[in-house]
């Protein structure tokens, strides 16, 4: 079902480009992600690390509910072989000062290899893991690049919040 969603939901984004104006394309859009949403999916948007924080594996739904919630989103990007990446969830990411931080942000996690999503990410220059540090309207806030110890990427996280 998952799957389903997925296809369907890009096959329709696809036919929104191809046949509306900009204008058309940002109403259906929203409109889309937002049925998405309040229908209940959500759920299958999100992906559960072993740090037990929830993920959204959509940029387009996670960016419509960062505006909703009015709160800004913080985008990782890597891949599931990636020594680094695997350190970061298993080390960094299950530090509670550092859960306590991302709790009052939308989670994005993409792979690297999915160029859909890694598309709507500015200035990921391909290395991982990558955290990207967003505003609700796409903006760029902060990149973070590479495997920092959960002191270190507190420190980060301070310093962009200031």
């Amino acid at each position: 079902m998952k799957y389903f969603s997925h296809v369907f939901l890009s096959s329709v984004l696809l036919s929104v480009v191809i046949l509306g104006d900009a204008k058309q394309k940002t109403v259906a859009s929203s409109t889309l992600v937002k049925t998405k949403v309040t229908n209940s999916t959500q759920s299958t948007e999100k992906l559960r690390t072993n740090a037990g924080l929830s993920w959204y594996t959509n940029t387009d739904i996670a960016f419509f509910v960062a505006q909703k919630e009015q709160k800004n989103l913080i985008v990782m990007v890597g891949e599931d072989k990636c020594k680094w990446c695997k350190k970061m969830k298993q080390r960094t990411l299950t530090d509670v000062r550092i859960q306590k931080k991302l709790q009052s942000y939308i989670l994005v996690y993409i792979k690297r290899s999915d160029e859909n999503e890694v598309n709507n990410i500015p200035d990921f220059d391909g290395n991982i893991p990558s955290f990207f540090f967003m505003k609700a309207n796409r903006e760029l806030i902060e990149p973070v690049v590479g495997y920092y110890t959960a002191d270190d990427f507190l420190q980060y996280i301070d310093e962009i919040e200031e």
